[in-house]
């Protein structure tokens, strides 16, 4: 749908997508807690401490919203498919990332794994013939 929406004939604003998507998904969820507070019982844990929680909340929120607006502006400049072999690279940067901390350990098997997810997404892309550096740049600063 995203790449529907954001053709330069429609509505080529990502960042008023991205504020919409995140001042919804802010409500909705402030509703939520408002009408159950049950279902978060983690906020118990936060009683005094609000401007700690912000100063966690925060940058993960910006990060979130430069994430979205990337990836929204992405779809002005490449093919879904394209942005979907892109986004395949999440799997494996996460993968490599718990190797580096020590919480997974790298053998043939999941090496194994890694080259047909290598494969098969660039099979999606066989047929990305329109390369755009700037559609490139900004998926990837989204998946940073």
């Amino acid at each position: 749908f995203n790449k529907f929406l954001m053709h330069e004939d429609r509505f080529p604003f990502s960042m008023a997508l991205t504020s919409m998507h995140m001042l919804v998904s802010f409500s909705l969820c402030l509703v939520f807690y408002m009408l159950s507070p049950s279902s978060f019982p983690g906020m118990a844990n936060t009683e005094g401490k609000k401007l700690l929680v912000l100063t966690w909340f925060v940058p993960i929120g910006i990060t979130f919203a430069i994430a979205l607006y990337a990836s929204n502006q992405a779809y002005l400049y490449c093919a879904v498919t394209f942005l979907q072999f892109m986004k395949e690279a999440n799997i494996i940067i996460t993968f490599l990332l718990s190797c580096a901390v020590g919480l997974q350990v790298l053998n043939r098997v999941r090496a194994s794994v890694i080259l047909w997810i290598i494969a098969g997404s660039t099979m999606a892309v066989s047929g990305e013939i329109h390369f755009v550096l700037i559609g490139f740049i900004f998926q990837l600063v989204s998946q940073l």
